[in-house]
């Protein structure tokens, strides 16, 4: 009888002390949710928050995200994001891009059965729970890029549970053949470092596997923990295999591509070769020469002697043409000026026609010498 009660009561203490093991599970199990943030430029920030309790709300998420978040608390529906990673308005403004006919301000969403759900409490006043997702989109209003849970929050590795030896009793009985333990399951978290991206730009593929004997990424074998920066330019698929002792798990995960990537245009340029005009010259315009004018220079004339007059001599002087050309070089030509008629009628009489007169003079007076003699006699 006292041999019973001892079994008995050392029964009750094996209880009690699995059921601290098991509370002590419980309380050890994390609850995790995730986290999509677009800034205005198009670039996404996805994280994975991990937590004990049994639920936080939208406020707690962003500030366990380890983000810079700037608060206001000016309205009734609780915290008021005005500013993510410092992008957006300051806490006495929190609305200061609202001013006009569009609004710019960080829009608050939950992922609900594959499509983004808009929150129409503030964050502080939402409640979040484990697996949920939870979106934040600085904008006019848009949703954030779908993207599922398990592809920011994937599984984790778990520990493979040690087999405990079972007593043998000391009986005559048989011992019957123990269950064999299954091989344990391959596993893997497979996750992108931002999805999507914009095109040009790049990301990492992260890997972390357990009970895997080999693990091939896109056909190819790799490590089984690890990591490869990808630069798609477009969406891409990427399939990681998990082979285990006994059979083997895929994971995909699909790459979003935002933009068209920038092509570099090679520019010909062009010489410009120039042609000289032709310059075609004018006709010449020709300037008439002054008239020539004629005046009789006349030598005085003694009485009875007979009068000798010179006659003048006029010299004409020719038009210079006096041209204005276009072309590149020009020539001058000589100009003729006119002698005046006075100059070339004094030049005219010469010394010899002074001595013709003379003599004709002289001859007039013995003839009237020789006329007077002959009627004296």
């Amino acid at each position: 009888m006292k041999r019973t009660k001892i079994s008995l009561l050392v029964a009750v203490l094996i209880c009690a002390l699995g059921l601290g093991v098991r509370t002590d599970v419980h309380a050890q199990q994390s609850n995790r949710v995730g986290l999509v943030v677009v800034h205005g430029d198009g670039s996404t920030v996805t994280r994975c928050v991990e937590f004990s309790e049994a639920e936080l709300n939208g406020y707690d998420i962003l500030q366990r995200a380890g983000l810079a978040i700037v608060t206001s608390y000016s309205g009734g529906l609780g915290a008021s994001i005005c500013a993510i990673d410092g992008a957006g308005c300051g806490a006495e403004d929190c609305f200061c891009q609202c001013k006009g006919g569009t609004c710019t301000y960080w829009s608050y969403w939950h992922l609900d059965g594959g499509a983004w759900v808009y929150s129409s409490l503030g964050a502080s006043a939402s409640t979040v729970h484990n697996g949920d997702v939870e979106g934040w989109r600085w904008g006019t209003g848009d949703a954030p890029p779908v993207i599922p849970f398990d592809q920011i929050c994937a599984l984790p590795p778990t520990n493979t549970p040690v087999p405990t030896d079972t007593p043998i009793p000391a009986t005559d009985t048989p011992i019957p053949p123990t269950d064999t333990l299954p091989p344990p399951t391959p596993m893997a978290w497979f996750r992108l470092d931002t999805n999507p991206i914009g095109a040009g730009d790049c990301t990492f593929v992260r890997w972390d596997t357990s009970n895997a004997a080999e693990v091939y990424l896109d056909g190819a074998r790799i490590e089984a923990n690890g990591s490869r920066e990808v630069c798609p330019t477009a969406p891409q698929e990427y399939h990681l295999r998990v082979v285990g002792t006994a059979d083997e798990q895929t994971y995909t995960l699909v790459l979003g591509v935002t933009g068209t990537p920038v092509v570099a245009t090679t520019t010909t340029a062009t010489t410009a070769v120039a042609t000289p005009a032709t310059s075609i010259p004018s006709s010449p315009t020709v300037t008439p020469a002054p008239s020539v004018s004629s005046e009789a220079a006349t030598s005085p004339t003694p009485s009875p002697a007979p009068t000798v007059t010179s006659q003048p001599v006029a010299v004409a002087t020719s038009p210079a043409p006096s041209a204005t050309p276009s072309g590149p070089t020009a020539t001058s030509l000589p100009t003729v000026t006119g002698t005046p008629a006075s100059q070339v009628a004094t030049q005219t009489s010469s010394p010899r026609g002074r001595y013709v007169i003379f003599a004709v003079i002289a001859v007039g007076l013995v003839g009237l010498l020789v006329f007077l003699v002959q009627r004296r006699r």
